[in-house]
């Protein structure tokens, strides 16, 4: 005999039999959290914003309303992620676009002076 209490031998279920569909310390097994209606729509309107302009404001827009949506209601869903990625695409793809009229412009008026002082 050993000095150590001896230790309860549990006998595990096989896979398929009674006792796996048991809930864990008599508590249910937790919901997972369903997708949020827009994630997707968010992520492939920030990604098309790449290439039609357009889209990534809506994007931006669409995703931080999801998340101030979500915020306030305090419940979780599985694909947070998606409108975070696509939020923050549609950011940088607008304020790269904003920065590129702004240089556009730039030049224009550059160019329109340098036309107007070689003509005199």
């Amino acid at each position: 005999m050993s000095d150590q209490p001896q230790q309860p031998e549990y006998e595990q279920p096989a896979l398929g039999q009674p006792g796996y569909d048991r809930p864990i310390y008599g508590r249910p097994y937790p919901a997972l959290p369903q997708p949020h209606p827009q994630g997707t729509i968010v992520l492939v309107l920030g990604i098309l914003g790449c290439f039609v302009t357009v889209c990534a404001p809506i994007a931006w827009y669409l995703g931080s309303k999801a998340l101030r949506e979500i915020q306030a209601s305090g419940a979780r869903y599985s694909n947070e992620d998606l409108l975070r990625a696509g939020r923050i695409i549609g950011m940088i793809v607008t304020i790269l676009a904003i920065v590129g009229l702004v240089f556009l412009v730039i030049f224009v008026i550059i160019a329109a002076i340098a036309a107007t002082a070689t003509s005199s």
